[in-house]
């Protein structure tokens, strides 16, 4: 080919390929500040949650024994190992069948998840005021907290992994846990408002944040799924320079 045409050939893919860069990064910039939004609720539970436990919930259990502080903290793990694999038994089987929900949206219902571990608090610390809950709603609390986790959290880590650029994989999944820093700081912040207003207050509040996060990330499904390869009508479907899925 003539030099000549083959540059103007060239320059509508180059054009098209830094087209769709940008838009990986918006939508990627979107969902790590939803993710933010996210964590401020979420990792409460090293904050308030945990002064919460220490000092407004009964934990007696029988006649002399007091179920230490720091057993609620170790739940979130001991949940995440055994409940992943049930949950990724059951989306294997959901997507053999065409039914699994996109990653989105996964994580809508994840922050949804947390938005509900929340309220149930409020409602308990509504209901009993100045008397100490029961250790078991503390222990429901976590049951369903780490359900929503197991919903976002590493189902975001995958997205990021699909939707990072070739050439810049390593700094998308670093950006992920910025958000996880940035999300902390969150947290922090919000936390000082524990001894200023209400317990139920604080923690319909914390639910109020999550279900924000949930309803962005709900509308977020559309411009992750154009963006995702493999799926139909991907714009950016072979166009070099981009990601492919992780199948």
């Amino acid at each position: 080919l003539h030099p000549r045409i083959a540059e103007t050939t060239t320059k509508p893919a180059v054009e098209l390929q830094r087209h769709e860069l940008w838009q990986r990064v918006r939508v990627l910039v979107a969902i790590g500040l939803t993710v933010m939004l996210f964590r401020g609720a979420y990792e409460q539970t090293g904050n308030t949650i945990a002064l919460w436990a220490d000092s407004g919930v009964d934990r007696q259990v029988g006649a002399g024994f007091s179920i230490p502080m720091t057993w609620f903290q170790a739940l979130n793990p001991l949940l995440v190992i055994v409940m992943t694999p049930l949950f990724v038994a059951h989306w294997t089987r959901q997507a053999a069948r065409g039914r699994e929900p996109a990653p989105a949206r996964k994580m809508a219902l994840g922050a949804l998840g947390v938005a509900a571990a929340y309220a149930m608090l409020a409602a308990v610390s509504g209901t009993t005021g100045q008397a100490p809950a029961s250790w078991m709603w503390l222990a429901l609390f976590f049951l369903v907290l780490t359900a929503g986790e197991l919903f976002i959290l590493p189902v975001g880590l995958g997205l990021f992994a699909r939707l990072a650029p070739e050439r810049h994989r390593a700094t998308t999944i670093a950006a992920w846990f910025f958000a996880a820093f940035g999300g902390n700081l969150l947290a922090g912040a919000l936390g000082t408002w524990w001894s200023r207003i209400g317990h139920a207050t604080f923690f319909a509040a914390m639910a109020s944040l999550a279900i924000v996060a949930a309803v962005l990330l709900w509308l977020l499904d559309r411009p992750v799924r154009r963006l995702e390869p493999g799926n139909a009508g991907v714009t950016g479907q072979g166009v070099p320079g981009l990601a492919p899925r992780a199948d």
